[in-house]
């Protein structure tokens, strides 16, 4: 009896689970929602320290498992995590830097069945301390907006460019001599770029 009733709950407790995570990952007009990342390398230009590799880890949510033609897919969350380099923190120790803040604008191109369609990410950087030495990371967070596709068959997002403003502040909240600048980050060649990939039908 107690074997029979640790299945019942053990089986009740599976199907439970089952039920509340298709009403989490459900969406109008789409398969169940998805995620998918990648880490790519950027050079990105700083001020006083010249150009400088810059790792960024990419993490897409609520990605359609399909879609169908003409109906609207849901927006995507994006969350991009940027290790920034030892020699870029130097350069933010020497004009004072405290904390550093900002935006950022990730372009992705969608080809729906050989259709390119460009889509844009904007994203918020969270304000973070800069230590004193060393590497660290920033984390953007944001996403696309929803995208109605027109054509049936394979289609496949990939990852591109991105560029951010960023603003340094000493431990006081005013701007340092930097002000506010942006940096233009772009590719590193000889890197897969594709993201994900999905059937509209």
């Amino acid at each position: 009896m107690r074997i029979s009733l640790s299945r019942k709950l053990v089986q009740g407790l599976a199907v439970g689970a089952a039920v509340a995570t298709t009403a989490v990952l459900g969406g109008a007009g789409v398969g169940h929602a998805a995620s998918a990342q990648l880490t790519l390398v950027y050079n990105c230009p700083f001020p006083l320290i010249g150009s400088q590799d810059m790792s960024v880890k990419i993490v897409v949510g609520n990605l359609p498992a399909s879609g169908t033609v003409g109906v609207p897919m849901p927006a995507t969350t994006v969350t991009a995590t940027a290790t920034v380099p030892a020699t870029a923190t130097l350069g933010l120790a020497l004009v004072g830097a405290k904390t550093v803040e900002g935006t950022a604008v990730a372009s992705t191109s969608v080809d729906n069945a050989g259709t390119v369609v460009p889509v844009t990410a904007n994203l918020t950087v969270a304000k973070t301390p800069v230590p004193s030495s060393g590497a660290f990371n920033t984390v953007a967070t944001g996403g696309t907006p929803p995208l109605t596709l027109t054509k049936a068959g394979k289609t496949t997002i990939t990852v591109g460019n991105f560029s951010t403003t960023l603003t340094p502040k000493k431990a006081d909240g005013s701007t340092t001599g930097l002000g506010t600048f942006t940096s233009a980050c772009t590719l590193k060649p000889g890197q897969v770029t594709k993201l994900y990939e999905f059937t509209v039908s």
